[in-house]
């Protein structure tokens, strides 16, 4: 049993996963879960007012996914906590795992997407390549 679980939880086909993915992690965890939403930097060239409110508009955004996730999920006995973050995904994944203490990720993953990947690999195999902690990955 792992007393942390970090899930993290993305735009694109994030509630269908984050509730499987919540699935596991109710079976896993004998503690906390928390669920992350990563958003990609602001541009720098955006400053002052407006910034703050682009990221108080992203911020709510990823809120409002995570919420989403948690109404639509029966976590009984379970402690669900809520993070949105700013930074590049897989490094911020990881970052956060160590803030948590997380003893587990679990993310999906579909394997090669397109060109980008096979350049650049995918987020979630950047984690498993920088990360010590456990990583449980479900392939869809």
């Amino acid at each position: 049993m792992y007393k942390t679980v970090l899930i993290p939880v993305s735009g694109k086909n994030g509630l269908v996963r984050a509730k499987a993915a919540l699935t596991h992690a109710r079976r896993l965890s004998c503690g906390e879960i928390v669920l992350l939403h990563v958003f990609e930097p602001l541009p720098q060239i955006v400053g002052g007012e407006a910034h703050a409110e682009l990221l108080a508009e992203q911020k709510a955004k990823g809120q409002t996914l995570l919420n989403t996730v948690m109404a639509d999920f029966d976590m009984a006995g379970k402690q669900v906590r809520c993070r949105v973050d700013e930074g590049t995904t897989a490094e911020t994944i990881i970052r956060v795992a160590h803030e948590e203490n997380a003893d587990l990720i679990v993310m999906f993953t579909d394997g090669r997407d397109g060109l980008q990947d096979i350049l650049l690999g995918s987020v979630t195999e950047r984690v498993l390549r920088n990360t010590d902690t456990a990583l449980l990955v479900i392939r869809r």
